[in-house]
């Protein structure tokens, strides 16, 4: 009779039987051909080992040939011996019961005893086929979490591996804007230094050509003043009177002012309070992107919007204004667009929104449609936000209403070729919401300022300026 040892060792770990065409897996562990294919064929993806929980990329089985050998001489010795199984230590009989409330196998005396008199009996064959539908439902349980988890893994994986990858970017965005500005400064000092060391040498070589020219009269007179001291100190006339006339003629010398050297230095240097302006003018062209200054196109402007004399704010009026109908006009909506438009590049603009309780800012395409009634989605080429009572309807992102402050001042970035129109609240630069998509055609800023039915909402929308 086979050892129980030897039948426990050859039977599969998920039936619970002797091996039928036993495999192998890449952990060593053996089962059931069938067995361990029902076990995987609902799983997706990546799946596991049901002894072990060894993950595996492909389903790679093999045949366990020389288990399946020792089976099959098993089998054939069973067929020539007697049934062997597991046997009652007390009563020396085969196990064949199952008591449900000791959880346990019995043999039959055991069952008649007054010990499970009022247990729950069954036959062993149905417990285990009870318990094994209950490892199996546990098992498929299990697996399924484990597949969440392996799918939570990968996300947790690919989530760390994105955002160093933005850290990266960024990083190496920092670096590269900070080279240039350096550069831009590096280079704009040694030129400030080298144009200051140039005017003032030429300065100071006239001041010292005219020092020079003042030392050698000085000279000269300090050696006119001695001569004449001299003769006046001679008492006799005759003597005194000797070359007379030269001594006269030396006293009398010609003096030339000292010419007038121009001390102002390159106005670029030397501008008092105002001398960094222009290098700061010029930086500008260094930042990207550079902060836009907008001015507002009336043509565009629905009829009853009221746009400043110089181009930067726009409000609700509550007349009618009698404007030709172009076709790049608003006609149901109050809506400006702004006189510049962008097809490329990356640019940042700021404007000021003040105590405003209904606003929509953001951009658009060149190509909207700007007589019907239509969802300003970036569907129908809008990417806005707003602060405005119907924004779920009008499919707008409502990520003001969300918070306890209010912006005063919005900031817009469109990055073009990057595909994306985000905005930020300008006074702490705080990031409120991010369009994504791609843009084909020209892109113009778009203002709103909503009307004033109720004249709680009469300020303007403010271009700001740098």
């Amino acid at each position: 009779m086979a050892s129980p040892d030897l039948t426990q060792e050859l039977t599969c770990p998920i039936c619970l039987e002797i091996f039928t065409q036993p495999v192998s897996l890449e952990c060593e562990h053996h089962f059931c051909r069938s067995c361990i294919s029902q076990s995987w064929e609902k799983v997706p993806g990546d799946v596991s080992c049901p002894q072990c929980r060894q993950v595996f990329t492909q389903r790679n089985i093999r045949p366990a040939r020389t288990l399946a050998n020792i089976v099959e001489k098993l089998r054939a010795l069973k067929v020539t011996q007697p049934e062997e199984g597991f046997y009652c230590q007390e009563h020396e009989e085969k196990l064949k019961l199952f008591c449900e409330d000791e959880e346990r196998a019995i043999c039959l005396v055991c069952g008649m005893s007054r010990a499970h008199k009022m247990h729950s009996v069954i036959p062993i064959k149905e417990a285990a086929q009870i318990y094994k539908n209950k490892l199996e439902t546990s098992l498929e349980t299990l697996q399924k979490q484990m597949d969440l988890s392996l799918h939570r893994k990968r996300e947790g994986e690919d989530g760390i591996s994105q955002m160093k990858t933005e850290v990266e970017r960024l990083r190496n965005e920092i670096r590269s804007e900070f080279e240039k500005m350096h550069k831009f400064l590096f280079e704009k000092e040694e030129l400030m230094k080298t144009e200051l060391e140039r005017k003032s040498n030429k300065i100071f070589e006239e001041m010292e050509n005219n020092l020079k020219k003042t030392l050698d009269e000085m000279s000269s007179v300090e050696g006119a003043i001695r001569d004449l001291q001299s003769r006046l100190e001679i008492q006799e006339a005759p003597e005194f009177l000797k070359d007379i006339q030269d001594l006269v003629k030396r006293s009398q010398m010609e003096f030339h002012e000292a010419g007038t050297v121009s001390t102002q230095l390159p106005v670029g240097i030397d501008g008092g309070p105002f001398k960094y302006i222009n290098v700061w003018r010029e930086m500008r062209a260094v930042i990207s992107p550079v902060p836009a200054s907008l001015t507002l196109d009336p043509d565009t402007a629905y009829e009853q919007l009221i746009i400043s004399q110089d181009l930067s704010s726009v409000r609700f009026g509550n007349e009618n204004k009698d404007l030709p109908d172009n076709p790049e006009r608003f006609e149901l909506y109050c809506y400006v667009l702004s006189c510049q438009s962008f097809t490329s590049g990356r640019h940042y603009w700021e404007v000021g929104l003040g105590n405003k309780i209904h606003w929509i800012v953001g951009v658009c395409r060149e190509s909207v449609n700007r007589k019907a009634n239509i969802t300003r989605s970036p569907e129908n080429g809008f990417w806005v936000i707003g602060r405005y009572p119907q924004c779920k309807s009008l499919k707008i992102p409502d990520v003001i209403s969300q918070l306890k402050v209010k912006p005063r001042k919005l900031g817009i970035y469109l990055d073009y070729e990057g595909g994306q129109v985000s905005f930020y609240d300008a006074e702490d630069m705080s990031h409120l919401y991010t369009f994504t998509d791609t843009f084909t055609e020209k892109l113009y800023p778009i203002f709103n300022p909503c009307r004033n039915d109720y004249g709680d909402n009469s300020q303007p929308l403010t271009l700001l300026t740098r």
